[in-house]
């Protein structure tokens, strides 16, 4: 039996994903189990999930996933960098999974293993051109992208290819995680899925495979679940958690959480605003000089966007700061601490992974806390203050609100 993982958001669970999880079964032939890691309530991008991580651990298993495991705020809300090399060490912790399977939408997934390769381990002529990039205002991914194309146009790469693969947000993620497993020096194989349909940003909808992206934008745009559009895109049983989920909660969306997102930069100094980690060069002037003058949490992250600080990084900076992400904890906590189970088709499963994760498993925090060294209590608190925070925002009726403590594994 192979046992294969899945870093993964499913915000929401769609066709594509459906499509890779179904390519798998095929190509080892049904003799695998599939176990997702999945982001918390706070997505890698830096914004609020359209639905919170139970909803999404269900969509997962009712469409063929074995078990749905947390992927904590702390270390999923990063950079595509820090966000694949802390998946892989969880997948790795765990002790059982022969393989990574992930998208990619280039059709030459050579790319991604040459680019993953010269990632790993940096040399001094890629260091010095991307200082000499970097020198320039740029950004850094688009320094990256520059580094790597003046290096690999000394060989015999196809410039064009390799320019693709690094405008692709799949192909990105792709090389993060090859390179993660490379340094980590992980016996993991990889099992790469080409992507079918949109591009993984493209905000349009599409017959049968449209983006995520596409779907958010539709959901909260029309906030209308039951018709052709959506059933197209969907997965039945997505659609229905869809509609019972809507019952009950608000979907996530950075405008619903826009006032908090507001004080939060507001009610702090520039002082107390340094203390966070993507804070620097100044960049805590540009959110005070803009706070007030801004009609949207949209219009503000637009207008602090420039050469040098991309859209996506304001993004993540917003939603580190309403969550206190700051240096202190960042910082001091490098690595995920613990392994929780969200659901699971299969306690045999549960059982293997108990038996040979290097980190401790948790399926109730009501039963384990009082164990847990101070350290992990520190990590547990955190997630739980994150999903609290998303809770009472998106619940329509905050005294249904169960918090962590109170909430047990799905077993399907």
């Amino acid at each position: 039996m192979n046992i294969v993982g899945i870093i993964s958001e499913y915000n929401p669970f769609h066709n594509g994903h459906l499509h890779q999880i179904t390519e798998i079964k095929k190509l080892f032939k049904n003799n695998i189990k599939v176990i997702c890691l999945l982001s918390s309530d706070f997505v890698q991008r830096g914004e609020p999930a359209l639905l919170d991580k139970y909803a999404r651990a269900q969509m997962a298993i009712s469409n063929g996933a074995d078990m749905v495991l947390e992927y904590p705020t702390l270390f999923c809300c990063a950079s595509a960098e820090s966000y694949a090399d802390n998946a892989v060490y969880i997948l790795n912790n765990i002790g059982i999974i022969d393989y990574i399977s992930y998208g990619f939408k280039s059709s030459d997934n050579d790319n991604v293993k040459k680019i993953s390769s010269l990632l790993a381990y940096e040399s001094n002529e890629y260091k010095e051109i991307l200082k000499a990039e970097l020198s320039k205002g740029l950004s850094f991914p688009k320094a990256r992208q520059h580094a790597l194309i003046k290096l690999l146009n000394k060989s015999d790469t196809d410039i064009y290819k390799l320019s693709e693969t690094l405008k692709s947000s799949n192909d990105i993620l792709a090389i993060e995680y090859e390179k993660a497993l490379i340094r980590q020096k992980s016996d993991i194989l990889t099992v790469p899925i080409e992507r079918t349909g949109s591009d993984y940003n493209d905000p349009y909808m599409k017959e049968n495979f449209s983006s995520a992206t596409a779907i958010r934008k539709y959901l909260l745009s029309e906030k209308v679940i039951n018709n052709k559009d959506l059933a197209d895109n969907l997965p039945p049983s997505t659609l229905k958690i869809l509609e019972d989920y809507s019952e009950v909660k608000h979907f996530g969306s950075m405008y619903l959480f826009e006032n908090l997102i507001f004080y939060s930069v507001i009610s702090k100094s520039n002082d107390e605003l340094k203390k966070y980690p993507l804070v620097n060069e100044g960049i805590e002037n540009l959110l005070k000089n803009n706070v007030f003058s801004c009609s949207s949490v949209n219009d503000f992250i637009n207008t602090c966007v420039n050469k040098r600080y991309p859209a996506t990084r304001i993004q993540r900076l917003l939603i580190h700061i309403l969550l206190g992400m700051n240096k202190g904890i960042t910082y001091k906590y490098k690595r995920p601490g613990y392994i929780r189970v969200l659901a699971c088709r299969n306690k045999s499963l549960l059982s293997l992974i108990s038996s040979k994760s290097s980190l401790p498993v948790i399926t109730s925090l009501k039963k384990s806390y009082d164990d847990f060294d101070s350290d992990l209590k520190t990590l547990i608190e955190f997630e739980n203050k994150a999903c609290d925070i998303y809770n009472i925002v998106c619940l329509k009726d905050k005294s249904q609100y169960l918090n962590e403590f109170s909430v047990k594994p799905m077993f399907d």
